[in-house]
């Protein structure tokens, strides 16, 4: 007996109870994300019976299998571009997916009607940086240590100064990660290899050996103000703590524990974390975010997409995700010609 529409539905129901989605291995889904699926074919079925004049139905399909052909689909593609989201096309050819999987293992269809779809592509959202004024915040709560005045008990004087001390000195550790993922913009596991020869600081200038970054290329980069004293600090204190250092000893170390051990990727993320929260934004700042800003710091100082590309270790490519450059970034570049006038 041929099945109707809703026989198709109830079945496919069936079948997503126990079958695992297209994008996952483990079989059965939620039973809201099942629904969807239904909903999500039941529209397209809808649309069939529309086009075509009549229902698809599995005797149908047994009797032409191609009749569910590429050309099919994506003409209903590109009918749900005209009248909705990207996001909700792209759900929706997921559940027909589902659907399409689901005759193939109910042996009603043999052939694979999606592939060679042309799909819309979903905006990739801008990446995001700090602002300005979460910047100046950010930065600020590096002027004074991070003493945690929270005690169970008071402390004596002299446990008072070595606490003192201890934070000033993670104080100027910490500062020195912060500035230079900011004012550099290395990646997070760039920053945790670097070592003391990595380094190079001179007057005026500074520059930043990245030896293996990401697909192993190696880049140097230029190293501004901001993160040059940051780092100067904490040289010198890191001399001091270990009588000096070998130029292969890791740049940022433990100052606990296992003193002098390279401090771990985890501690880093774990310490910019805090530093955002102790600034009061409200967003979460991680490493990369820093990074973003840097890129952000970069393109609106005038910095042309090719030489940012270059600093940060991005293909062209991804530098250009960073935002078309504002009015006042347009203003500025205007202004270089206020005086180039030939004659």
């Amino acid at each position: 007996m041929a099945m109707t529409k809703r026989n198709i539905l109830v079945a496919f129901e069936e079948y997503m109870n126990t079958a695992p989605l297209p994008s996952r291995t483990r079989e059965g889904a939620a039973e809201k994300t099942i629904k969807g699926y239904v909903h999500d074919v039941n529209d397209f079925l809808q649309w069939w019976k529309q086009s075509e004049g009549e229902a698809l139905t599995i005797d149908a399909l047994r009797k032409d299998p191609f009749s569910l052909n590429k050309k099919t689909i994506q003409d209903y593609v590109n009918y749900l571009e005209r009248s909705v989201a990207i996001a909700t096309v792209l759900r929706k050819v997921s559940s027909l997916r589902a659907f399409v999987k689901f005759l193939a293992v109910s042996k009603v269809i043999e052939h694979e009607p999606m592939n060679g779809l042309r799909l819309p592509r979903k905006a990739e959202p801008e990446p995001r940086g700090l602002n300005d004024n979460q910047r100046a915040r950010f930065e600020a709560v590096f002027q004074n240590p991070w003493i945690d005045k929270t005690t169970k008990r008071k402390r004596s004087k002299e446990i008072e100064e070595n606490v003192v001390r201890d934070t000033k000195s993670h104080l100027i550790r910490d500062k020195a990660i912060a500035f230079l993922i900011m004012y550099v913009g290395p990646r997070v596991k760039e920053l945790f290899q670097l070592n003391v020869s990595d380094i190079e600081l001179r007057e005026k200038s500074g520059s930043l050996h990245i030896r293996k970054g990401k697909g192993f290329k190696e880049r140097r980069t230029a190293m501004p103000l901001p993160a040059r004293k940051a780092l100067h600090a904490w040289l010198e204190l890191y001399e001091q703590l270990h009588n000096g250092y070998g130029k292969d000893a890791p740049l940022f170390i433990r100052l606990r524990g296992n003193p002098g051990v390279r401090l771990s990727i985890r501690a880093i993320q774990n310490m910019i974390a805090e530093a955002g929260k102790r600034a009061r934004i409200e967003e979460p700042v991680t490493p990369h975010i820093l990074r973003h800003t840097c890129a952000f710091m970069l393109r609106q100082a005038g910095a042309d997409i090719e030489t940012r590309a270059k600093m940060l270790g991005h293909s062209i490519e991804t530098a250009s995700k960073y935002g078309a450059p504002g009015e006042n970034e347009i203003g500025k570049a205007a202004s270089l010609l206020d005086y180039v006038e030939a004659a």
